[in-house]
């Protein structure tokens, strides 16, 4: 599915864009929203994967492979970057390091009431472990008749649950896994279609995308007005999920119309595959050149200046963190998992 690459890339740009130029700079424009993309993308690869592993595995097996296969390839990783934070600085992992350690960060930043710098877009990775415990049980356990049904009360959860919550506080729901089962939720929907081949048409998918786009859209412009439409302001980010999985529809699919040739392009497909590893340091980039290159912080330097010489570096600093990591850390420990399950086979 190469246009998810490419999608997987667009959605790493909007979120590095959010992290390393300033608000002033972002006129409004969502640009964290590609951080909700990743969730639906993973509730419809996951389950995905668990209907296809249904058919020819048993419970244990398939609950076994899906473990194994999310350890070798985010754990690695993601503790080298937790060590590198910590090695150059990062209190809060000192501080607290079993929460960040057993995938907690998104509750202890709840209860700190602070992002801490570096290395609070871990958080997403903390939601998305946390799924990853109970997400296969829901999918394989659940009666099929039932599935679909369960998926879409689940969808509501996370809009009914912002409309209880206090003030404005919903926002923070973000931060905990009921705040998002409709990302998963609509992901895993589609999931479900695919594999029992009953996809909509292209134009039911593009009329549903462009209605929830639009009224994402009318929402989100409302709250940046601070004139929020009551009641349907809860449903924001579930509209922003269903345009998503509108998108996600068309790419696994490999019909993304006139952007098609964009998405498979060989740059941005490779840059998609190497998401995960520039998700996880884009962020210690800053947190690091601020700390060798302390000079671009200057107050004499005219501000617009100061940000273009600091994003270069913070690019190097990215690429050079993500390459030696997957060297050094992920593609040995992946060769090494297969090598002992080549040895079990034989």
């Amino acid at each position: 599915m190469p246009q998810l690459d490419g999608l997987r890339a667009l959605a790493m740009m909007g979120v590095i864009y959010h992290h390393w130029l300033p608000a002033s700079w972002r006129y409004h424009f969502p640009t964290e929203a590609g951080l909700f993309f990743f969730f639906v993308l993973s509730g419809f690869l996951m389950t995905l994967g668990l209907l296809r592993d249904q058919k020819s595995h048993d419970f244990l097996a398939i609950l076994r492979r899906f473990h194994l296969k999310r350890l070798v390839r985010i754990y690695p990783s993601y503790y080298c970057a937790l060590g590198i934070a910590a090695l150059f600085g990062v209190c809060e992992i000192r501080q607290s390091p079993a929460w960040w350690l057993f995938n907690q960060q998104n509750f202890l930043i709840l209860k700190l009431g602070y992002w801490p710098p570096g290395i609070s877009h871990f958080w997403t990775l903390a939601v998305e472990q946390q799924y990853y415990l109970f997400w296969p049980l829901l999918i394989l356990l659940c009666p099929r008749k039932l599935l679909v049904l369960v998926l879409l009360l689940l969808t509501l959860v996370s809009p009914v649950t912002r409309y209880f919550s206090t003030g404005g506080a919903w926002l923070s729901l973000d931060l905990i896994p009921w705040g998002l089962l409709d990302d998963f939720a609509l992901g895993s929907l589609l999931a479900v279609a695919k594999h029992r081949g009953v996809m909509p048409s292209c134009r039911i998918v593009d009329l549903s995308g462009l209605f929830a786009l639009t009224a994402y859209a009318f929402l989100y412009i409302s709250w940046e007005m601070h004139h929020s439409i009551p009641l349907w302001c809860h449903a924001q980010q579930t509209f922003l999920a269903i345009a998503f999985a509108a998108l996600i529809a068309r790419a696994a699919e490999g019909r993304c119309g006139p952007i098609s040739r964009l998405l498979e392009h060989r740059w941005l497909v490779s840059l998609g595959q190497w998401s995960y590893g520039i998700y996880l340091f884009h962020n210690l980039a800053p947190f690091f050149v601020g700390k060798i290159f302390w000079f671009l912080w200057n107050p004499s330097l005219p501000s617009h200046m100061a940000h273009l010489l600091r994003l270069p570096c913070f690019a190097l600093v990215t690429a050079a963190l993500t390459w030696s990591c997957r060297k050094w850390v992920e593609m040995p420990t992946q060769r090494f998992f297969s090598r002992r399950h080549d040895s079990k086979r034989n």
